[in-house]
This record gives structure tokens, sequence and C-alpha cells, in this order.
């Protein structure tokens, strides 16, 4: 397994994703985290990734998650600091830009 980390801070929230890949290349595992520990926000964003990797294992393509939470629009949004994924309309919209770029070959926006 091959994984990706990236960290950033949108709309003053910090955040760190950790996404996980078969040796083919296949998304298996998304762990975003966003927001203090025990916060609602913590809470949601467990959940999102629980939601997606459960997906992910049933043999739901990358692509659904990428093009269901691209430009979803909600607070936190803004500059991410990360370099690769600069603005993001929302946490999803993060997710599903970085998850775009960093597993371009099973995450192809339709």
């Amino acid at each position: 397994m091959t994984g990706v980390s990236s960290q950033f801070v949108i709309g003053g929230v910090p955040g760190r994703l950790v996404t996980a890949a078969a040796p083919n290349g296949k998304l298996t595992h998304v762990d975003l985290r966003a927001g203090k520990h025990g916060s609602t926000l913590a809470g949601l964003t467990d959940a999102l990734s629980t939601a997606i990797t459960t997906g992910l294992h049933a043999g739901a393509p990358a692509t659904v998650f990428v093009d269901a939470l691209r430009h979803t629009r909600y607070v936190p949004a803004g500059a991410t600091g990360d370099p690769d994924v600069p603005y993001a309309t929302s946490l999803g919209d993060y997710l599903a830009q970085r998850l775009h770029h960093d597993h371009a070959d099973t995450a192809q926006r339709s």
C-alpha cells in the first residue's frame, strides 16, 4: 500500500488528510481530520471518512466521491495553505480536489 498525507488550514481550521491506495493504485482508505478533538466538525469529518472508506471497500469508484463533493459550499472555506489545492469552497471541496490531485488515475472527474 502507498499513502499520501497532506495538511491544510481552511478558514482558520487546521486539518490533515491521509489516503491509502492498493499497489494497483486503487484508492482504499480516506482519513480526514479537522477541528478540535470532540467537536462537531471533528465528528462529521470522521463520519465522512468512514463513509467514503466503506464505499471504496464496497467497490464504489473514487470518482463517485470526487464528483459528489467537488464545488460543495459551506464553512470553513477559503485559502488552504496547500500549494496543490490553494483554495477550497468547503472541506468536501478540498477533499475532492486533493483526491483528484493525488489519485488522478482512480479519481478522474467526469
